[in-house]
């Protein structure tokens, strides 16, 4: 039987690199529920089952992951699914505690920017997703604009709860990280891209405006499929003294490395229905720790550089000549401060104010 608050969370992920899954069960836990988490990786303060990555396709991963999950014992009264290809592990384990199934569906998998031009593949993971919907409670989603798409695409008789990917509150902290690990001059400007290095990222546009931006240094932080592919474009293209590579690192250490940079990147390639209403973390990261961000003039990220104004928006074809444009406007140095002190209203959105609501709502379900 149950524990009437027990929670168990299922990510197909490293926990440790995966905020939102973190960021959650850490919530739960100051909330009294016993939580347990499914994932790869390491978490202080919270009861796992860890599984091995076997690494491979991701095929191979997922049905490695499922029987692992399908080996576990723990019962729970709410089951969540971290992303769709947890789902179904969540969805097993549920029906065997007779327990809540809900579902973050923290991008929309039914039109994911990876899958570009892959249109089996896309249809394949669209008609997995319908299917186990019809299973699931509750929806959660990242954005204000994905709730109102994701609830009229899959005619939700309940709205999905909104939890925005931004961080717990952190103050900005003095750092020249990113400097010192790449031996990158004070004089000279740091970009950040920080994230899971996939094609379609902005990554690319910002190489090509890189000519015109002789005292610009582009680090990117995180590991993904399409970083050597990058890394062979920026060798190509004569940058590679000036475009920086570090490996993902745990959640926890990330924000001291972020406030090392000058300047956020959230240049968003719009190839997908899941880019184009990208709401990413990072957005919320580079705010945190006072960057003034770079973002593709995109209907989420639009919406949330007005309401905190700490950016530039870039026009949707990202040409070289828009990036640099953007960026000489944010380098003036009135606008810069300007932008650097709006980055503080991200303080109202910190997690712990975007967790009080599906917290509410997890303790109504479980008391119904």
């Amino acid at each position: 039987m149950a524990n009437a608050r027990s929670i168990t969370l299922v990510a197909m992920n490293a926990v440790h690199h995966d905020a939102r899954t973190l960021n959650l069960a850490r919530s739960l836990v100051d909330a009294g529920f016993d939580v347990t988490v499914i994932a790869s990786g390491t978490m202080d303060g919270v009861r796992m089952h860890t599984w091995t990555d076997p690494g491979g396709s991701a095929y191979r991963r997922w049905r490695s992951f499922n029987a692992f999950a399908s080996s576990i014992s723990t019962r729970a009264s709410l089951v969540i699914g971290m992303d769709l290809f947890a789902l179904q592990a969540a969805s097993r384990l549920a029906r065997r505690s007779s327990a809540l199934l809900w579902y973050d569906m923290r991008e929309f998998y039914f039109s994911l920017g990876p899958l570009q031009g892959k249109g089996w593949k896309q249809r394949v993971i669209a008609a997995h997703e319908r299917r186990l919907l019809r299973r699931v409670d509750q929806v959660l989603v990242s954005g204000y604009l994905d709730a109102k798409i994701v609830r009229e695409r899959f005619q939700l008789s309940t709205p999905p709860h909104i939890l925005l990917n931004t961080p717990p509150l952190r103050e900005r902290v003095v750092s020249n990280y990113l400097r010192e690990t790449f031996s990158i001059s004070n004089a000279d400007r740091v970009a950040l891209y920080q994230g899971v290095v996939h094609h379609g990222r902005g990554i690319v546009p910002f190489l090509d405006a890189m000519d015109s931006l002789p005292d610009v240094h582009l680090c990117v932080v995180g590991d993904g499929p399409a970083r050597a592919a990058l890394q062979q474009q920026a060798r190509e293209r004569g940058l590679s003294a000036r475009v920086h590579w570090h490996d993902a690192v745990p959640y926890d250490a990330l924000h001291t490395i972020t406030c090392s940079a000058d300047v956020g990147l959230c240049l968003i390639e719009p190839i997908s229905e899941s880019y184009r209403y990208a709401l990413p973390n990072k957005l919320f990261e580079y705010l945190m720790a006072g960057l003034p961000v770079l973002a593709t003039d995109l209907p989420a990220l639009h919406e949330q550089l007005v309401r905190i104004p700490a950016g530039i928006l870039v026009n949707q074809g990202l040409t070289p000549h828009s990036i640099v444009d953007a960026w000489n406007q944010l380098m003036v140095p009135a606008t810069y401060d300007a932008m650097q002190q709006s980055s503080n209203r991200v303080h109202k959105v910190a997690y712990h104010h975007q967790a009080a609501e599906v917290l509410h709502a997890i303790e109504q379900a479980l008391d119904a």
